[in-house]
Order: structure tokens, then C-alpha cells, then sequence
């Protein structure tokens, strides 16, 4: 194969919803307060976003809600059977996300991915405890690509990529192919190799080899 790795974002690619994050403000009652504060610090000062949210909105807020979200996820059409396929091929698989490590954990689980990076919130008695440790920031995706390619002896150019959001813009930047799946980021097809607007996750398998 000419391709022999393939790194997935999770959120609105693997699973449904668009944003773990603002699903956790929902259900937190946060979302005001997340929203303004995702508007002034998440390109541009993310430990300081993480501080805000994480350290003081959802500190100490019980655990229960957020193990419901993770339990309650609902995978995109197509999933299941796109990861099927890719196991029967000779390409590793891969999660690089901005969403929460135990989101990120469960679908590696399920479908039987290689590798999986995501950002995780500890938990400590049963609360949110304030402590989070991050995979990669907002422009990060790229870097942590980059590192599991050199841990695995592959070159970029033998890499695809799949996401949905601005936050995939640098993985999309250095890979060999680029797909924008059911994206509105202008920003990201413009620079992507293929466009496929549709939740169907099959849709992809006609551009691997």
C-alpha cells in the first residue's frame, strides 16, 4: 500500500457529537461562561483555557455526568464497518484528539485502533479534581503526528489524515493525504486533499490504498 498510516479525529469524525467539550458545559450548566471563555484563550492561550475551565468552572463537580457522556456516545454511520475494512489492510490506525483521553480510550477499545492520543481529565473521588494533562494543545495535532510517525520508522507522506475542525489544520498540513470529512472549516478544505461531505465514515475507504 502506498499509505501505511491513517490518524483519525474523533470528535464529529468517529463519533457524533461535534464537541465533547461543549457537551460537558451542557450538561455542567457552563456553557455561557465555557463559550466566552473558549472565545479568548483557546487559539491563543490554552493552558490558560484549561486553568479557567477545567481548574475552576468544573472543579469539584461531580464525576457521574461526564461517565454518562462517555457511556452515552453515539458512533458516526459507518464506524464500525470503516474500521472493519482497515484492519483487513496492512495501514495502522490512529486517534489524534483534542477531546477527553477516556472518550478516546473507548473507541480504541471498540474498534481496535493501534494508537490514540487525547486529552485527559483526571478524576479523583468521584469529582472533577481540577488536574488536567494534555496530549497537545489546539495547534498540536501536527506535533504528536509527526512524533508517532518517527516512533514508528513511517514518513509523513505515507500518512492520511481525517478530521472535521480547525484544530486538524496542522495534521492536514504535513500529511501525505488530507481528508476534510463533513466539515463546515472553510479553513480546513481549503487545504484538504479530498472533501467528502457526508456522516458516513465508508465514504472514506474508496480513497485508501
Amino acid at each position: 500500500m502506498k499509505y501505511r498510516l491513517i490518524a483519525f479525529d474523533l470528535d464529529g469524525v468517529i463519533f457524533q457529537d461535534k464537541s465533547f467539550w461543549r457537551r460537558m458545559h451542557q450538561v455542567y450548566n457552563t456553557e455561557k461562561k465555557g463559550h466566552a471563555l473558549a472565545e479568548k484563550y483557546l487559539k491563543k492561550n490554552y493552558p490558560k483555557l484549561v486553568r479557567e475551565v477545567i481548574g475552576k468552572l468544573w472543579k469539584d463537580k461531580p464525576a457521574i455526568p461526564y461517565r454518562n457522556l462517555i457511556k452515552k456516545a453515539k458512533y458516526n454511520p459507518g464506524v464500525k464497518e470503516t474500521f472493519a475494512k482497515l484492519k483487513k489492510m496492512p495501514i495502522k490506525t490512529a486517534i489524534i484528539a483534542g477531546s477527553e483521553s477516556s472518550l478516546v480510550k473507548r473507541a480504541k477499545k471498540e474498534l481496535n485502533i493501534d494508537y490514540a492520543f487525547g486529552n485527559q481529565l483526571v478524576i479523583k473521588k468521584n469529582k472533577i479534581s481540577g488536574e488536567f494533562i494534555p496530549a497537545h494543545d489546539f495547534h498540536g495535532k501536527g506535533l504528536t503526528l509527526k512524533s508517532l510517525c518517527k516512533d514508528l520508522n513511517i514518513p509523513l507522506s505515507q500518512t492520511i489524515v481525517v478530521g472535521d475542525d480547525e484544530n486538524d489544520i496542522s495534521k492536514f498540513k504535513i500529511a501525505g493525504l488530507s481528508i476534510a470529512f463533513n466539515s463546515t472549516c472553510q479553513d480546513l478544505k481549503k487545504i484538504a486533499s479530498i472533501i467528502i461531505q457526508s456522516n458516513n465514515l465508508k465514504r472514506i475507504l474508496p480513497h485508501i490504498s
